[in-house]
């Protein structure tokens, strides 16, 4: 009796294993300060975690010590974990000025999201274009990792 017991609770355990669903690639991601600036923003996207192919919004906010101008831009970047850009960086300028240390929020609405390996950074920086490139004031980075498994095909052995 005891053998058909344990018999029983395995094969049920084996059943729950092997139906549950793992989505692990369906996670929330989050924000972290750049490690090479002191200046964060906060970000919020939707949906989260982005989806291939769909447009993705941002809302960002924060506070900077140097001034927005209209020349300030928020930029947004898919890359992969090699430093490699993943489709094209989005540009979206300021609409009005804001003096250093006052609280500001932009938002971009339809943001393409590029093809999404599996592993992939999402910056978000807020910064001034200028001939050389661009002078970052603020940004945040996240690392996202999507793990999908699977168990499609089941196992059937005989005892």
């Amino acid at each position: 009796m005891k053998n058909f017991i344990f018999t029983f609770i395995l094969f049920v355990l084996l059943l729950t294993v092997n139906v549950a669903p793992f989505q692990l690639n369906k996670r929330a991601i989050t924000f972290k300060p750049c490690i090479s600036l002191k200046l964060t923003v906060d970000v919020e996207i939707g949906p989260n975690p982005p989806e291939s192919g769909k447009s993705e919004s941002f809302n960002v906010s924060g506070s900077l010590m140097s001034p927005i101008t209209n020349n300030t831009t928020l930029i947004i970047t898919y890359s992969g974990i090699n430093g490699g850009q993943i489709g094209d960086k989005y540009f979206q300028n300021f609409t009005h000025s804001i003096i250093p240390g006052t609280p500001f929020e932009i938002s971009a609405s339809d943001v393409p999201t590029p093809e999404l390996p599996d592993t992939y950074l999402l910056e978000v920086e807020v910064g001034e274009r200028i001939d050389s490139g661009l002078v970052t004031y603020a940004c945040a980075v996240a690392e996202v990792a999507t793990v999908s498994v699977s168990f499609e095909t089941s196992k059937i052995f005989d005892i």
